[in-house]
């Protein structure tokens, strides 16, 4: 029989006092009382819209649930926008970070820099940069970042639109100052927008959107670890090791691509009017003002009778007099493809009520 002595008895017990201790500090953590923040909601809000140049290096976790159909040939975009995407980010400037994206596989990573866009892509082992404006483009991962995604939706809302002061809470180690923005506009889907962030630098460290009449968020993505350092250099700048492959993509003519189908847009669609049209697009405009607004994209024929048939197995075709409509709406996004006879295909597409978008579609038909 082996004997244990004191001093062995008095080791053991600090090792159970201090595992014990590292056990129960989350929740001490979690119920220390958060600092509140002077900010009015106004102030809160500028603060958040000039942090565009304040640096900093996380690990955020983005939760989406639009509850958007399968369609062919946009499987990532649907998952990114229905499901959970887990991501790191290191920013020092708008022109200079990268955001790795964490899948099954391994990550795909984005890169900004002065040299333009770079996407790696670790399982193809293959380095591309992408050459060329983007003035339209799908969503990607880094969109859902919170200083990213809280800053677009703020520049969307409208002066009418109401906001107010939330009870501050603790965010990836942030006493995070809440600001709640209400839409007062009938039009959109949008129900509210809140956010929470660094009341010193403006940063923000969650962002939660609710759809129309909902008590839970059909978003939310939140920083899960953050610190307001400044990434080096070199680690947003692509450095690919020996046999790594590179290629160089060049983004086409969007303009060329886009431009020249139909006939001009009108300046008011359901009587909302027309808004300046991103990157210099004639035949690209945007409808409405605040977070009431949506994008009309005149598509080619043959893409845009692709659609239609794409659309159709997922969505509710329209009775119009005159060509044919198919709806597809979620809990936040609504589109809806026009087609008058002969074409080209209208794509309509927002956070705004499916009525609005019916209204838009078919005085585009009606006006072919």
């Amino acid at each position: 029989m082996s004997v244990v002595t004191a001093q062995a008895l008095r080791r053991w017990a600090i090792v159970a006092a201090g595992t014990g201790v590292l056990c129960v500090l989350p929740a001490i953590v979690a119920a220390w009382p958060v600092a509140g923040s002077p900010l009015s909601a106004a102030q809160l809000r500028a603060r958040i819209m000039a942090s565009a140049h304040v640096a900093y290096q996380g690990y955020a976790e983005s939760d989406v649930s639009l509850d958007l159909p399968t369609l062919p040939d946009l499987s990532d975009v649907i998952s990114l926008l229905d499901g959970t995407t887990d991501q790191y980010a290191w920013y020092r400037s708008p022109d200079q970070w990268r955001a790795d994206t964490l899948t099954t596989a391994g990550e795909d990573d984005t890169y900004q820099t002065s040299q333009g866009t770079f996407e790696w892509n670790y399982g193809r082992n293959l380095l591309v940069q992408v050459a060329g404006a983007q003035p339209v483009r799908l969503p990607r991962a880094a969109d859902l970042l919170p200083p990213v995604l809280a800053r677009r939706l703020l520049s969307y809302a409208g002066s009418a639109d109401r906001l107010y002061r939330l009870p501050s809470q603790r965010v990836a180690g942030f006493d995070a100052a809440g600001l709640r923005l209400v839409p007062v506009s009938a039009d959109t889907t949008i129900g509210a927008i809140e956010i929470w962030a660094d009341p010193a630098s403006g940063v923000p460290v969650q962002v939660e959107v609710f759809g129309r009449g909902a008590t839970t968020p059909v978003l939310v993505t939140r920083f899960l670890d953050l610190s307001l350092s400044v990434p080096s250099l070199a680690t947003v700048t692509p450095n690919p090791a020996p046999g790594v492959g590179f290629s160089v993509t060049q983004l086409p003519d969007v303009s060329g691509v886009l431009n020249g189908f139909g006939p001009p847009l009108p300046s008011q669609l359901a009587g909302l009017g027309m808004v300046a049209s991103p990157g210099g697009l004639a035949d690209v405009a945007a409808y409405g003002s605040g977070l009431a607004r949506f994008v009309v994209v005149p598509l080619p024929l043959r893409v845009g009778n692709t659609a239609i048939s794409d659309a159709s197995s997922v969505g509710a075709l329209l009775k119009v007099a005159v060509g044919s409509e198919v709806l597809v709406r979620t809990s936040l996004l609504t589109m809806v493809l026009a087609s008058p006879p002969g074409g080209p295909v209208y794509l309509l597409v927002g956070a705004v009520t499916p009525g609005l978008l019916e209204r838009a579609a078919t005085q585009l038909l009606d006006s072919e």
